[in-house]
């Protein structure tokens, strides 16, 4: 029924017949389904500042600034590239979802009975919830964010961005290769 010199579909990594899941097609460690992970894990650590105290929250917030802050001063916050544009990633997903969960506490949480004890939901209750507005947008945020990092050559970015640096002229304010 089929002739035997029909063209044989191989898979483009390993070489073998077609399969699902090739060893060398995806690194799991770079999978933007499993390192999007850290933003819920961000947004917890958010989560339990949020519930806790107003000035625990401001912290938490300046520190999310200070990340990106430190990855726009090209400042090594961890050991490797492709790491510190997670931490990038996860901190502008952080802020991101932390935003639309203020926009949907200031629409959905005002109002109510103000002379009451809180009402009807409970402080697990209150947790679970405000983690989950805050993590709703932050992971596919996140996802999306970390597919466009792993199609990036950083090393080869990191080596223009040093010449760069390297190469800029003007008036010598600091010592460069000093610190």
């Amino acid at each position: 029924m089929y002739p035997s010199h029909s063209l044989e579909i191989i898979c483009a990594t390993c070489g073998d017949s077609p399969h699902f899941f090739c060893k060398g097609s995806m690194n799991i460690y770079r999978n933007p389904f499993i390192v999007a992970l850290w933003a819920p894990v961000y947004q917890l650590v958010a989560t339990v500042a949020i519930t806790n105290d107003f000035l625990m929250m401001a912290i938490f917030i300046m520190c999310t600034l200070g990340l990106l802050g430190a990855y726009v001063s090209d400042f090594p916050v961890l050991s490797t590239l492709y790491m510190n544009e997670v931490a990038h990633k996860t901190a502008v997903s952080s802020l991101m979802g932390m935003l639309l969960g203020f926009i949907l506490f200031l629409a959905f949480g005002t109002g109510g009975n103000e002379g009451s004890d809180g009402g009807m939901v409970s402080a697990g209750g209150k947790f679970m919830a405000t983690w989950g507005v805050l993590t709703l947008p932050a992971y596919p945020l996140m996802a999306y964010l970390i597919s466009g990092v792993n199609k990036r050559d950083l090393e080869a970015e990191d080596k223009v961005r040093k010449g760069k640096r390297k190469n800029r002229t003007g008036p010598p304010i600091m010592k460069k290769d000093g610190f």
